[in-house]
């Protein structure tokens, strides 16, 4: 009798947060090209070079695939919605099987609007016991 033991690789991915600057294209889009970034795109590739996913941490929607597809919005995350947008993510990561992000951002300094994706990123890896590493790089916008 043989018995079988299955490891299964952690799923790592690479995640950045949404930008500002977004396409107006009507109906739905997928995420990579909804969002004008160089940042984000720079990030997928540098995803697609290391054999990760690639997921976008939106203020709206927690986190997206780059190709699935969305609708234009408009929605900045602030401290108040922090709670409901941990619990998301939690969820998500749990759901998606994710055990560890690489997340690449901009510095508080140079932008202190990306501290509640912050913030909330650390906080449901944290929750959901999935390892973190945040990379602050000097992006163009």
């Amino acid at each position: 009798m043989y018995r079988f033991i299955y490891f299964v690789d952690s799923m790592k991915i690479h995640a950045t947060y949404c930008s500002a600057e977004k396409s107006s294209a009507p109906g739905e889009i997928p995420a990579i090209e909804r969002y004008q970034s160089r940042r984000i795109h720079w990030v997928n590739q540098r995803a697609l070079k290391n054999g990760e996913d690639f997921f976008i941490l939106s203020g709206k929607h927690g986190l997206i695939k780059a190709e699935e597809k969305i609708t234009f919005y408009d929605y900045l995350l602030k401290s108040d919605a922090l709670k409901e947008h941990v619990q998301l993510l939690s969820r998500q990561l749990s759901k998606l099987g994710i055990q560890q992000v690489t997340f690449f951002a901009r510095s508080v300094y140079v932008d202190p609007n990306i501290s509640p994706y912050l913030k909330s990123i650390e906080e449901s890896c944290r929750l959901s016991q999935v390892s973190l590493e945040i990379i602050e790089e000097l992006f163009e916008v």
